[in-house]
């Protein structure tokens, strides 16, 4: 049986000051605006708020709308309009309230965990899943075929996807007089802040001697790779199939396009944005938009 909503039931999530246009409406699911029926609740983005062609075509029961909406909505019944500058931030709290179900909390039973491993309440480990001796905080979602080596710590509320391996060894090796490469032992660990997630198919590396370290509110898309020492500040956005070398740190909000690539050693200030496909050769000292192959500074147009 479908749960039906009412307006009363998102009030709450709207963020900021707004205004409602409309009879009542109720809904049941949620879609995208160019899909959203009777019974949909759905969200429309400023620049779709300021065309009256669009809004004129807009089928959703309950729409989260910008507030340039209201210079030419017309009220038809069954639909109402909620009004605010941050439609996209209200309708994904309005999805976290009625329609995310977080994986039940427990172990499946094919997962392998450690017997001296510390998993904290409500914690989550899929299918197959591989949990070394590590630490992992309370709420914490790990998804099946994800592998967790030894030292390695996660915070509170931290996901991560499908087939991501944490914490084995970086790619470092000495150069013997003869010629043979050996590998040089990784004994750190790696220490996830709380409130990170961390896409399907991703590598995060071990420290050395040190500890690899991705700070609170970082969020990894699928396909990434975080070498040895690397260190993230907080709330960090790093995209599909960017590469970071060993002993890179960022500072806070850093935004990382796909496909972006640094070099070494290097040292990210806050507040850089960093282009699609751009290589970082040179440590980045100021907050700003790099872009190209090597990243520069974006020049006004």
């Amino acid at each position: 049986m479908k749960r039906i909503y009412h307006l009363e039931d998102i009030l709450d999530c709207i963020q900021g000051p707004y205004e409602i246009r409309g009879s009542k409406g109720t809904f049941h699911t949620a879609k995208n605006i160019d899909e959203a029926s009777e019974g949909c609740i759905s969200w429309m983005s400023e620049s779709r708020s300021k065309n009256p062609a669009f809004v004129l075509k807009v089928g959703a029961s309950v729409v989260v709308a910008h507030t340039a909406v209201l210079d030419h909505y017309r009220e038809r019944p069954g639909q109402v309009v909620v009004a605010t500058e941050q439609p996209r931030v209200s309708f994904a709290a309005i999805l976290h309230k009625l329609f995310w179900e977080r994986p039940a909390p427990g172990v499946h039973p094919t997962a392998i965990v450690h017997p001296e491993a510390t998993i904290g309440l409500h914690v989550h480990i899929g299918a197959f899943a591989i949990i070394g001796k590590c630490c992992i905080g309370n709420d914490a979602v790990i998804h099946s075929h994800c592998v967790l080596h030894d030292r390695v710590c996660l915070g509170e509320r931290v996901v991560i996807k499908n087939h991501t391996t944490i914490g084995s060894d970086g790619y470092g090796y000495v150069r013997l007089s003869d010629g043979r490469n050996i590998r040089f032992p990784h004994l750190g660990g790696v220490i996830i802040g709380d409130d990170v997630e961390i896409g399907a198919n991703c590598c995060v590396d071990r420290g050395t001697l040190g500890d690899t370290v991705l700070g609170p509110g970082t969020k990894l898309d699928n396909l990434v790779h975080i070498a040895h020492n690397v260190r993230t500040g907080t709330n960090c956005m790093i995209t599909a199939g960017t590469t970071v070398a060993g002993s890179t740190e960022f500072g806070n909000d850093c935004w990382i396009a796909p496909a972006a690539c640094f070099r070494d050693g290097l040292h990210i200030a806050s507040g850089v944005t960093v282009g699609l496909g751009a290589v970082v050769a040179r440590s980045l000292e100021e907050p700003g938009i790099y872009l190209g192959n090597p990243a520069r500074p974006k020049t006004p147009a």
